[in-house]
């Protein structure tokens, strides 16, 4: 990846755009929020754009206001679905991205499918598949899920999908999570701020101005967005700010 091109881009540079635009494209276009409705960027403080955008349903805003002990009950119960669930954490997820650049893979096919046959399940037997049945769950981009990149920041990571999930996905997917998105990190996890050569930086909701630190800065900003309800992050160096 040394080398540069006719046109003087070097190669991380067009396969950092690729990866962008192949992220920008993952998002379905019922979730992209129209450009009238965007926050300027002069605006620091967006946590609160959510209910003041008029973009989001009451019954999108109630699920995702909610915390993940009180919707758990409410998921194991079917008084909500899981697919409901997702689809409305999905759309916050997406529009936490837009503001924050938190995301770095998305997968919200794979979410919804398995929300919907949790949902099946539960319908047919009664029974909840585990303690975190129907809960959307997002994870930091070093662990695995197959068919996605964890290109940890590196370019020469891009288009080189998993092969499988990572451990701690299998186990979280066998108690009943769902996966929908991966968040940003630095290069290598190794800088408190979130950036890198592909996503750029991700930045803190309170306050656009100032990075949402690292390494679990995506997770950091995605979930004081409230576009997650559990996330999992890693911490060395105490770099796990919410």
């Amino acid at each position: 990846m040394g080398s540069v091109g006719p046109d003087k881009t070097a190669p991380w540079e067009l396969a950092g755009a690729r990866k962008r635009e192949a992220l920008a494209a993952s998002i379905p276009a019922e979730w992209r929020v129209p450009k009238a409705l965007l926050p300027p960027d002069s605006q620091e403080d967006v946590t609160g754009w959510p209910e003041t955008s008029g973009w989001f349903t009451p019954e999108e805003l109630a699920i995702t206001n909610s915390t993940a002990t009180e919707l758990l009950p409410k998921l194991a119960s079917g008084h909500l679905k899981s697919v409901d669930v997702t689809k409305a954490f999905c759309k916050r997820a997406a529009a936490a991205h837009q503001l924050t650049n938190c995301l770095s893979e998305t997968c919200f096919d794979r979410a919804l499918a398995t929300a919907a046959a949790l949902d099946e399940r539960l319908e047919r037997t009664g029974q909840p598949l585990g303690p975190f049945h129907g809960l959307p769950v997002s994870l930091k981009d070093n662990f695995n899920l197959k068919g996605l990149d964890a290109t940890v920041g590196f370019a020469s990571h891009v288009d080189c999908p998993a092969e499988r999930d990572a451990a701690l996905a299998e186990l979280l997917e066998e108690a009943g999570a769902v996966f929908y998105v991966k968040t940003n990190v630095p290069t290598a996890m190794m800088m408190a701020e979130s950036v890198n050569n592909i996503f750029g930086r991700t930045v803190n909701p309170r306050n656009r101005t100032l990075t949402s630190g690292g390494s679990s800065g995506g997770e950091s900003a995605l979930i004081v967005m409230r576009g997650s309800p559990l996330g999992v992050g890693t911490d060395i160096g105490q770099q796990a700010p919410t």
